[in-house]
């Protein structure tokens, strides 16, 4: 609050004292009392005037200002109204009573809509946990019967496994450090995993792949990391060339610590829309991208940072794109860095 909003905030009772000193000096007046009594009247009016003003500006300033400290400092600013200070004034009290209904009002709300969201949550995870076993089971059959029709519903079911774990992922990504264990891993075990599990497609679509395998090591959950490298050859595969489609896998050290590169030289991103690969929902203009979803980049991005791994990524139309994992030095341990 500056002074000038103050002053504003005191105009009827600024315009009520000068009428009352105009009045007095009148009223003085035609008591035939000289100048001199007067003017000191009016002076002794107009100081104490002044100083009530500014004792009550600095004390509100005061006051707005720890409220506005103790704001800041929360996280859930709902709960403001337990950290204030007693109430002075009879008006304070009444602002208080309603601030205090209002947040326990909105305690109560936010309380009720967590229980909905962590019921479904829940309720996803057991549906996809169930929806799982059918399809293994059409997946086994497809085996066991293999025909040109049992081929399709394999290729359709594969898809569909991915939009299953999607979907897992996507309901546990809020709460990922309820449900990962950090250990010390080596890196390339997570992709050789995912490119396994993508083989049928690579072989498909005739790519290309190049691994550079190492030995090194780092500290990650291996099943978050494993979905966050199948999320990015994934989109690898599917916006790779028509003919002479590569990808490229390797790793890089720099003084931040390793980079794990996934590089293939398909259709590329355009510049601008590099900077909005990771938000979610997006799924770009020029690519086909009537069947995206728009969520395995952002997912890769929201668990990445949950992870601690810095997800960069790098892109030219119709030459390549490349994303680079950065595990951060102290994160990982590898007798390769000299």
């Amino acid at each position: 609050m500056s002074l000038g909003e103050f002053l504003y905030e005191k105009l009827y009772i600024i315009l009520l004292n000068i009428f009352s000193a105009f009045t007095l000096a009148i009223f003085l007046k035609l008591l035939s009392i000289d100048n001199g009594p007067m003017i000191v009247i009016i002076i002794i009016w107009i100081m104490v005037l002044i100083c009530t003003f500014l004792l009550e500006y600095f004390s509100l300033k005061n006051k707005y200002k720890e409220i506005n400290k103790k704001l800041d400092a929360l996280d859930q600013k709902y709960l403001i109204c337990e950290l204030l200070d007693k109430p002075e004034s009879k008006l304070e009290k009444v602002y208080f009573n309603m601030l205090r209904q209002a947040n326990k009002s909105m305690i109560e709300q936010v309380g009720k809509s967590r229980d909905i969201q962590v019921s479904y949550k829940e309720y996803i995870e057991e549906w996809i946990h169930e929806i799982k076993n059918p399809i293994a089971a059409i997946d086994l059959i497809c085996k066991n019967y293999k025909t040109e029709e049992s081929n399709r519903i394999s290729k359709e079911l594969l898809k569909i496994n991915y939009l299953v774990e999607q979907a897992l992922y996507y309901a546990r990504s809020e709460n990922v450090e309820k449900d990962y264990f950090i250990k010390e891993i080596r890196l390339f075990n997570a992709v050789e995993k995912a490119i396994v599990n993508n083989r049928i497609q690579i072989l498909e679509k005739n790519i290309k792949l190049i691994i550079d395998d190492t030995e090194d090591m780092v500290y990650t959950d291996e099943k978050w990391l494993y979905y966050i490298l199948e999320q990015i050859i994934v989109n690898a595969i599917k916006y790779s060339k028509k003919y002479n489609g590569e990808i490229h896998i390797y790793t890089k050290y720099s003084n931040g610590g390793i980079q794990l590169i996934i590089e293939d030289n398909g259709i590329g991103i355009a510049a601008d829309e590099l900077p909005r690969i990771f938000d979610k929902g997006f799924t770009g203009s020029k690519r086909d991208n009537r069947k995206a979803t728009g969520l395995g980049l952002y997912l890769c991005k929201k668990l990445s940072e949950k992870l601690g791994i810095k997800i960069i990524a790098e892109s030219e139309k119709d030459s390549y794109t490349k994303i680079s994992l950065l595990f951060q030095k102290e994160s990982f341990v590898s007798g390769c860095i000299k």
